[in-house]
């Protein structure tokens, strides 16, 4: 079984316990795809404290403390890992980040309405859904039917696209915004080219983030001159003894 094959069967798994039931909190935070429209050099930041191809990523003091980071380093939003088992999220995570008064993406595997649901009552602004699960059948039907779940709850969506194919049927659907994942996650191996190729082909038609491998200001601006609207940033971040100072040498060198 590869390793997207297990993710999805984690994911199945978690919502039949009910680890997605929320309750409302009455809160949202901002809109992302407004915050990658005004700032100059979008860099999103992840909470993701451990990950299949990094391992334990920390941090040692707490998820508080790192938002606070991410704050002062200039983080334009914020992504959260919410599952729990392979990348040690939670649902509080996400409502910590919410309180941040700054744009939240809930991240995860979402392969059920009831995660999409998760992700309203916790005060996200968006949701990632990814094309790849549909595209390549781990998951029946299409993409379309968790994107109009999350925009029938007043959340935008970032549609995660891998392949040509990907990209191809992430174009047809009503997403926010799109997402390029530099990384194949069915083998975790990692194509920093992802980005530019997919852009090379088929002209973007709405915001894109580009997802995975990136670790420099010289990464960040390959992924912005290939065409991308922002970059987002996890394990660079989260493995560097002052996520302040890294983020800020990612927006400014």
């Amino acid at each position: 079984m590869d390793q997207l094959a297990k993710l999805v069967d984690n994911a199945r798994g978690l919502v039949a316990r009910g680890y997605y039931r929320a309750s409302a909190s009455g809160v949202r935070a901002p809109s992302l795809r407004e915050a990658i429209r005004k700032a100059e050099r979008a860099v999103i930041a992840e909470v993701k404290l451990a990950s299949p191809a990094a391992g334990a990523l920390g941090p040692e003091d707490g998820v508080g403390h790192l938002l606070e980071a991410y704050l002062r380093g200039g983080a334009c939003a914020l992504s959260v890992l919410t599952e729990p088992n392979v990348f040690h999220g939670s649902l509080e995570h996400l409502r910590l980040a919410v309180g941040s008064g700054i744009p939240v993406l809930m991240k995860d595997i979402v392969v059920a309405p009831g995660q999409v649901e998760a992700a309203a009552a916790c005060g996200a602004s968006t949701v990632l859904v990814i094309e790849t699960l549909f595209t390549r059948g781990y998951l029946d039907g299409s993409s379309r039917g968790l994107i109009d779940e999350a925009h029938d709850r007043d959340l935008d969506v970032v549609l995660e696209a891998h392949t040509l194919a990907d990209w191809e049927a992430a174009l047809r659907t009503d997403a926010d915004i799109l997402g390029i994942n530099n990384r194949d996650l069915s083998t975790m191996r990692l194509d920093p080219g992802t980005t530019r190729t997919l852009l090379a082909a088929r002209p973007k038609d709405r915001p894109v983030i580009s997802m995975s491998g990136i670790e420099t200001r010289a990464h960040v601006e390959e992924m912005l001159r290939a065409g991308a609207d922002s970059v987002l940033v996890g394990s660079s971040i989260m493995a560097h003894a002052d996520p302040a100072r890294k983020l800020e040498e990612l927006l400014h060198g």
